[in-house]
């Protein structure tokens, strides 16, 4: 396990390393950028925690587990909080591109 300052150290330069691409390209997606920094921070805090290769099987696990009347509610359920995460998610990477767009004018 690597120290929490370390780890807090690496974040802040995957941090900078996504500002910088997207005050280099106005329309960069800077998806490669993105995804180390969400990677990097997953590490700060077990709460940060996540596990997007593996959970995919364990939803299907649990949804083969319910009735069929429960597995539509829970597809919904699922499908709703995707949906709010994937706005969040673009909510801070705009809020980070419109960061990156102030630098360019200063």
């Amino acid at each position: 396990m690597r120290d929490r300052d370390e780890i807090v150290s690496e974040v802040n330069r995957g941090a900078d390393r996504l500002l910088r691409r997207l005050a280099e390209q106005s329309d960069a997606t800077a998806s490669p950028e993105y995804r180390d920094l969400l990677n990097l921070i997953r590490e700060v805090d077990p709460g940060y925690a996540f596990d997007r290769e593996g959970r995919p099987g364990a939803i299907d696990a649990v949804r083969q587990a319910l009735p069929a009347v429960e597995r539509d509610l829970f597809d919904a359920i699922i499908e709703d909080y995707t949906c709010e995460l994937a706005a969040a998610e673009e909510a801070l990477y705009e809020v980070t591109r419109a960061v990156a767009r102030q630098r360019r004018q200063s």
